[in-house]
């Protein structure tokens, strides 16, 4: 004889059973996690280039400008954005040492006690060699003395970091504390980095310009 299906028998199941459901939520919850991970595109490391900015961010500028670079003058990048974490003190150097270990991100701008920090450990790329990037500056009559640095375990001296204040239009866009600018050492696209370091340097030499206002209309 069947055993009826009603409010009893079910409360009597699911008293027994609730641990079998409860276990095949969490593999179900697994498998379509799996799924889309798997199936998700993903975009090869030398077609893309990610800005990192410790500080603050106009994030829908920044992109707009960056995808205006990628149409006009990288076409062969698929994606080029920027990622904004903020440098509060619970978590934003935690997040940051998350990120580097990982060696996520391309560029970065980092405040000055942080460029400080992982130029150090050889983190970036030196620059000094890149006759373009110097070009850029010895041309505008700019002196980047102050992104020098000498590593502490040999005498070596390299230029790891563009100090931001040289780029006065790049405060439309972004801001981190006495910023510099870096390239990560372990990024998967360096040559597509520096072009983009080169492009962003060249637009961002001149002050942004100021907001135009209208003016008031003459009374009648």
């Amino acid at each position: 004889m069947k055993t009826p299906i009603n409010a009893q028998t079910l409360k009597h199941h699911f008293a027994y059973h609730w641990w079998a459901y409860l276990l095949a939520i969490i593999a179900g919850t697994f498998l379509v996690n799996l799924l889309f991970t798997v199936t998700t595109p993903r975009v090869p490391e030398n077609k893309r280039v990610d800005f990192y900015v410790y500080g603050y961010v106009d994030d829908t500028a920044l992109n707009t400008y960056m995808e205006q670079i990628r149409v006009k003058e990288m076409p062969d990048m698929e994606v080029m954005s920027s990622v904004a974490f903020y440098p509060d003190s619970s978590y934003g150097p935690m997040t940051l040492m998350t990120h580097m270990a990982a060696q996520e991100g391309d560029l970065y701008e980092l405040p000055r006690e942080d460029f400080l920090s992982y130029a150090s450990s050889e983190a970036f790329l030196p620059l000094e060699d890149d006759a373009e990037l110097m070009a850029i500056f010895t041309d505008a009559g700019l002196d980047l003395r102050r992104g020098w640095r000498t590593l502490p375990d040999s005498d070596e001296t390299h230029l790891y970091g563009i100090p931001a204040d040289l780029l006065p239009g790049l405060s439309k866009y972004c801001y981190s504390d006495n910023g510099y600018l870096a390239v990560l050492a372990a990024g998967g696209n360096t040559d597509n980095t520096l072009k983009f370091l080169h492009l962003l340097c060249r637009d961002m030499l001149t002050a942004p310009e100021a907001e135009a206002t209208e003016a008031p209309s003459p009374a009648p």
